[in-house]
């Protein structure tokens, strides 16, 4: 789930930003005039959901990754000491 929720809101927030770079281009403060305040807000709640999302994803995703670490270090010290257990076989 972090891993599609980042993708998601990163995915949203450079469309946006795209999306703002092409009206700016195409109509320079003339499109920035036009805009009312309402619609302004709503781009802004979106971005700033967005940049949220980012953060709050990305921290999931990083304490999900240490997590398996973790694990995988555990793994290989148990399986290390299961090795150092064994008596050597004595040919005789």
């Amino acid at each position: 789930m972090a891993i599609h929720g980042l993708n998601i809101s990163m995915a949203v927030f450079t469309g946006l930003s795209a999306y703002g770079l092409l009206l700016y281009y195409e109509g320079g403060a003339d499109a920035a005039n036009a805009t009312s305040l309402l619609t302004m807000l709503s781009y802004l709640a979106a971005i700033a959901a967005c940049i949220v999302g980012i953060g709050f994803f990305g921290i999931q995703l990083d304490r999900r990754k240490s997590e398996e670490r973790r694990e995988e270090e555990a793994r290989k010290a148990v399986e290390a000491e299961r090795k150092g257990r064994r008596k050597p076989v004595q040919r005789t």
